[in-house]
């Protein structure tokens, strides 16, 4: 069962969208109540995969909390709801996937904070936007911000914190970043992970982070083969993109053996030396990762291994931003 979960969410990395239909219901589901566990995927207060380390590495090193926003689970048919009903089962066992394989990846530096979110359909990114898909996106968003919210409530406003998102959620922590987070909150930012969409730099209010060391900055990437044709909705200029293996800016190939580890299948080891990374034209170029069931891909983006490509490398850089902040306070 874990190794079909791994295949589903690894080995198919592009979503085909054949028989998602653009044919939804513009309802509102429940708002979830933060202040309420069960409003929450992962949280230090119950039991969830973020309490596992699937690397060895010893969770929560420095007691510095996280909030990680989970990308796009809601794939709805006809006739179901622009925004993800969070009280239906089905859906909150879809967060279940993200958050053991990618959140986890954060947990090296304390807790990780979850939440569920009625996060907008896949199909907003499939048709032009409009009034319905912007409320779609709206309500999404709402909910994450009031999520962080009750996050920097419950750890307290001199407590250094990380932002992680993958996808849609990188959406709306970029958002979140421009809109809402204060300068004292700021301050306390170690570092932020927008992984999965583009990120731009020339409008962000932190900067990229140009060093492994960095802190109160961001770091994306998006991962394509190293043959696909990629086109970018902003000027590669302004994609803010660092390569996960040398955490820097620049377009120097880093070699797989450089790479501590890939996350397949959380029954398994990481697998070391998986893939590399380049830089080139505001993406992150690889070749083909080589695994168990890996045959089966059918596809030249490899969207949704942009975490679990480079779990191993994110923690250690994870483990050594937090280092460097607490070197600097």
């Amino acid at each position: 069962m874990r190794y079909s979960v791994a295949i589903v969410f690894f080995v198919f990395l592009g979503i085909n969208s054949c028989g998602l239909s653009q044919d939804l219901v513009d309802v509102n589901p429940s708002a979830p109540d933060y202040t309420n566990l069960s409003s929450w995927s992962a949280h230090p207060e119950i039991t969830d995969d973020t309490d596992e380390s699937y690397s060895g590495l010893e969770l929560d090193q420095f007691n510095i909390p996280v909030f990680f926003a989970s990308p796009t689970i809601h794939f709805p048919k006809k006739g179901g709801s622009w925004n993800a009903d969070i009280q239906k089962l089905d859906v909150r066992s879809s967060f279940g996937i993200p958050v053991e394989y990618q959140a986890s990846a954060f947990n090296v530096a304390g807790p990780v904070y979850a939440p569920y979110y009625r996060q907008a359909a896949y199909q907003v990114y499939e048709v032009a936007p409009n009034v319905i898909t912007a409320k779609s996106y709206h309500i999404a968003y709402e909910d994450v911000k009031d999520a962080f919210v009750q996050f920097m409530f419950e750890i307290g406003p001199q407590t250094p914190f990380i932002l992680a998102s993958h996808s849609q959620g990188t959406d709306h922590l970029e958002r979140l970043i421009k809109s809402h987070l204060s300068s004292s909150q700021m301050d306390h930012l170690v570092a932020a992970y927008l992984v999965g969409m583009e990120v731009d730099q020339c409008a962000m209010p932190i900067p990229l982070c140009e060093t492994p060391n960095q802190t109160g900055c961001f770091v994306s990437w998006r991962t394509y083969h190293k043959s696909a044709q990629v086109k970018n909705k902003f000027d590669p200029e302004c994609i803010g993109i660092v390569n996960p293996i040398s955490w820097r800016t620049s377009t120097e190939f880093q070699s797989a053996e450089l790479n501590s580890g890939a996350l397949v299948n959380t029954d398994h080891a990481l697998y070391p030396g998986l893939v590399s990374a380049t830089i080139k034209k505001g993406v992150l170029i690889t070749e083909r990762p080589h695994f168990p069931g890996s045959s089966l891909m059918r596809t030249k983006n490899y969207h949704k291994g942009d975490i679990n490509l480079y779990y191993r490398n994110i923690q250690e850089n994870v483990l050594l931003r937090c280092l460097s902040y607490q070197k600097e306070q």
